[in-house]
C-alpha cells in the first residue's frame, strides 16, 4: 500500500476494545496488569480526545523500552522528602504514568489537608498527556498546575540546535456544570508526536513547526525529526520551556537539558524525567462553593459572548477534546491503517498475536483524509 493510500485508509475501533488491546500488549511486554491498565487508559483517552500524537502509537515505544530494560516494570514511587509545603517522590525509573499518578494523587491528598501542596516526582519517564492526570485532581474539586520536562528536541529562541524539551504545562479548574476547564500545551509550536505521526502517515508538516539539522524550516517530517522543533511564539515558548526545565528537572532532580535521555534514540540510560504538581483547595481561599459558583458563571458568560465567524460559540480550554471524547465513546475512534498495522505487528512480536476488532471504512472518493 502506498503512503498516500495508507494515509487515507481508516479503521474504526471501539474504545473499550482498543483499551483492552493496548493493555494486553503492555502486559505481554512485562508491565504489571494494573499499571498496564493505567497506561492503556491514558493512551486511549488521548486517542479519543483527538490527540493522536500521544495516543496508541506510543504503545510500541513503551513496549520496546520495557523489553530493552530502559524502564523498571516493578518500580513503585517512594516518598523521599516530606515537608509542610511540599513532597518529593522518587519514581525509581517506573513508566512515567505510574510516577505521574503517584505525584498528582499525593498532591491532592496533601492539598486537602494543607490548602495547597507541591509534589515533585523525579527519576520518571514520559507520562503521556498531563491533562489525563490534571483531571484526577479536578475530579476532587481542586485546582491543579502540572509541568514536566523532556529530552531536548527544541531550539532555544535564536538558536538552531536542540537545547530544551517541548516541556508541557497543564492547568485544570473544576467546573460544577460540566467537564473541567483543562489547558494542556507543549511549549513547542507543535508536539513532537504530531511530527512522528505525520511521518507514519506519509504527510507533510507546516513549515513553522520545525527546522532541519542545519536550522532551516522544513515541511518534511523526517528532516524535522532529525532536526529540532520550534518554540511557540518565539521567545515566549522558549522562555517558558527553560523555566519548566528548571522548575521540574532542575529543582527536583538536578537534571536538565541533554541530561534527560531521549525516549526514541537513547538506549544507554533511563530518561530521568521529572514531573511537578501544584494542587490548590479552593476551600482555603474564596471557598469551594463560592469558587465553583464563580466558575459556572464564568463559563456561562464566555459561552454567551458573540462567536467569531465559523464558530457556534466561544470555546473554553478542553471543550474541543471533550466533544471528541463523547463522540469516540459513542462511535469508536478512527485509526490510520499504519497505526493499526503497527499495533498488530507488535502483538505478533510479543507472542500474543491478535488483530484489532475493527471495521474498515471506505476511503473518501475525493482523496481527503
Amino acid at each position: 500500500m502506498s503512503a498516500e493510500a495508507s494515509a487515507r485508509s481508516r479503521l474504526v475501533v471501539r474504545l473499550d476494545d482498543l483499551r483492552v488491546y493496548c493493555q494486553r500488549l503492555l502486559v505481554a511486554a512485562g508491565l504489571p496488569t494494573a499499571d498496564a491498565e493505567l497506561v492503556a487508559d491514558s493512551l486511549t483517552d488521548a486517542e479519543a480526545r483527538g490527540i493522536g500524537s500521544h495516543g496508541v502509537l506510543r504503545t510500541r515505544i513503551y513496549a520496546e523500552r520495557l523489553r530493552g530494560g530502559m524502564l523498571d516494570p516493578t518500580a513503585t514511587p517512594v516518598l523521599v522528602r516530606d515537608h509542610a509545603g511540599g513532597c518529593l517522590l522518587d519514581a525509581g525509573n517506573a513508566i512515567g504514568h505510574v510516577g505521574a499518578r503517584a505525584g498528582v494523587d499525593l498532591a491532592v491528598e496533601r492539598a486537602k489537608e494543607r490548602a495547597a501542596a507541591v509534589v515533585g516526582v523525579r527519576n520518571s519517564n514520559h507520562c503521556g498527556t498531563l491533562a489525563y492526570f490534571v483531571r484526577r485532581a479536578t475530579a476532587r474539586q481542586l485546582v491543579v498546575l502540572a509541568a514536566s520536562n523532556a529530552p531536548p528536541t527544541m531550539v532555544y529562541y535564536g538558536g538552531r540546535t536542540r537545547a530544551v524539551g517541548t516541556n508541557p504545562l497543564a492547568i485544570g479548574v473544576p467546573n460544577p456544570d460540566g467537564p473541567p476547564l483543562v489547558m494542556d500545551m507543549a511549549t513547542s509550536a507543535t508536539a513532537r508526536g504530531k511530527i512522528i505521526l505525520a511521518g507514519q502517515l506519509g504527510t507533510s508538516i507546516p513549515p513553522d513547526w520545525a527546522v532541519d539539522e542545519a536550522g532551516r524550516p522544513t515541511s518534511d517530517p523526517e528532516s524535522a525529526l532529525r532536526g529540532s522543533v520550534l518554540p511557540f511564539a518565539g521567545p515566549k515558548g522558549s522562555g517558558l520551556a527553560m523555566m519548566i526545565d528548571l522548575l521540574s528537572g532542575g529543582l527536583l532532580a538536578g537534571v536538565t537539558g541533554d541530561e534527560i535521555g531521549d525516549m526514541y534514540d537513547d538506549w544507554t540510560r533511563p530518561q530521568r524525567v521529572s514531573h511537578f504538581f501544584l494542587a490548590i483547595d479552593p476551600d482555603a481561599f474564596l471557598g469551594r462553593d463560592a469558587f465553583l459558583s464563580l466558575v459556572a458563571g464564568f463559563v456561562h458568560r464566555a459561552h454567551g459572548l458573540p462567536p467569531a465567524e465559523g464558530f457556534d460559540q466561544v470555546l473554553l480550554p478542553g471543550e474541543v477534546e471533550e466533544t471528541a471524547r463523547r463522540s469516540a465513546e459513542r462511535d469508536g475512534v478512527l485509526l490510520a491503517d499504519t497505526v493499526v498495522r503497527d499495533l498488530e505487528a507488535l502483538s505478533r512480536e510479543l507472542g500474543d498475536p491478535a488483530d484489532l476488532p475493527a471495521v474498515v471504512l471506505p476511503s473518501p472518493s475525493n482523496g481527503a483524509c
